[in-house]
C-alpha cells in the first residue's frame, strides 16, 4: 500500500509542478500583452513615407554632433544656422567619412526631410543632405535608413540574373 502512495504521489507532485509551469507561461503571456497596448515610448515619424511632404532646410553648418542628449534622436545632429534661426536636422547614424569632413562648421548645407517632434525638440529627419555640390541620400522614398551608397546601387543583374 505504501508503493501505490508514494506512486499517486509523484503524479499529483508532477500535475502541480505542470499547473506551476502553465501559471508562469500564462503570466508572461498576459504581461506581454499589456505592454502590447501600451503607447510605445519612441516616436513614429508621419512623414517620412511622403517625399511630396518634405521640406528644405539651408543655411551653413554650425555644428556636427554624435553624443546623443536624453530625449534626442540617435545618430548625428546637425545645426544649421539659416534665415529663421539655427534649426536642428537627424542625419541618422551612418555619415561617411567623407561627409562627416564635408560638413565642418560654416560649409553650406542644404537638407530635405519632414520635420517632427521629438522629446520636445523639433527636428528635421533628413532625407537627403546637399554639401560641396554633392547630394547624399539618407533616407529612401519609404523613410528607411540607406546605409551607404554601394549597398544602395546593387547591380540588378547581380539580384536577378542567377547563375549563368
Amino acid at each position: 500500500m505504501q508503493s501505490f502512495n508514494q506512486i499517486n504521489g509523484g503524479q499529483v507532485e508532477k500535475k502541480g509542478l505542470m499547473l506551476f509551469f502553465c501559471l508562469v507561461l500564462l503570466s508572461l503571456f498576459t504581461q506581454g500583452g499589456v505592454l502590447a497596448q501600451q503607447p510605445a515610448s519612441r516616436f513614429e515619424a508621419t512623414g517620412l513615407d511622403k517625399p511630396a511632404q518634405d521640406i528644405t532646410l539651408a543655411g551653413t553648418v554650425a555644428q556636427l554632433d554624435s553624443t546623443r542628449a536624453s530625449g534626442a534622436p540617435r545618430g548625428f545632429i546637425l545645426t544649421v544656422d539659416g534665415p529663421q534661426g539655427a534649426s536642428s536636422a537627424s542625419l541618422g547614424s551612418n555619415l561617411s567619412p567623407q561627409l562627416r569632413q564635408a560638413l565642418s562648421a560654416g560649409a553650406p548645407v542644404q537638407v530635405t526631410g519632414v520635420m517632427e517632434t521629438i522629446g520636445g525638440a523639433r527636428y528635421l529627419l533628413a532625407r537627403t543632405i546637399t554639401t560641396g555640390g554633392k547630394q547624399t541620400v539618407l533616407r529612401n522614398e519609404h523613410g528607411f535608413a540607406v546605409y551607404s551608397q554601394a549597398r544602395a546601387s546593387v547591380s540588378k543583374t547581380n539580384l536577378s540574373g542567377g547563375a549563368k
